[in-house]
């Protein structure tokens, strides 16, 4: 898992690889680097990266789901989780909360890094057929 003194390449808004003028890939470090793993932990499922499998959350589990109590929970509890096991964000300043809109779930997460005075968002919309992410 990503920590505060790592550095990553830093992912465009569609999460390819991104490339600088000089043709060299812009890194990212500090809380954007966390924050960027964070979102890259949401969209993975568990078992996929081969290094970690109990990395990510496995929201597409929910593609195509019936709305319902025991499925908003089970989505809520999965970004709960996911975001406990990160050291560096206060516990106390998580909030998810999942809702259905047209044909998809919306999980809204709102945490706040120890070192930071104000929260971050995500927004992660689970259609039919992906899941998909909005910074905030």
């Amino acid at each position: 898992m990503t920590g505060l003194t790592d550095t990553d390449i830093r992912l465009s808004d569609e999460w390819q690889l991104t490339q600088a003028a000089d043709g060299d890939a812009p890194l990212c470090s500090n809380f954007e680097c966390l924050y960027q793993n964070i979102i890259l932990e949401a969209l993975t499922q568990p078992g996929d990266l081969f290094y970690d499998p109990a990395f990510g959350w496995g929201l597409y589990d929910f593609i195509q789901s019936e709305d319902d109590d025991l499925t908003r929970l089970e989505i809520a509890q999965r970004a709960r989780v996911g975001l406990q096991r990160r050291e560096v964000i206060l516990p106390e300043t998580i909030q998810v909360d999942v809702s259905f809109e047209g044909d998809a779930f919306v999980l809204c997460c709102s945490f706040q890094f120890d070192e930071e005075e104000t929260a971050r968002a995500l927004t992660f919309i689970i259609g039919a057929v992906s899941v998909e992410v909005k910074t905030t």
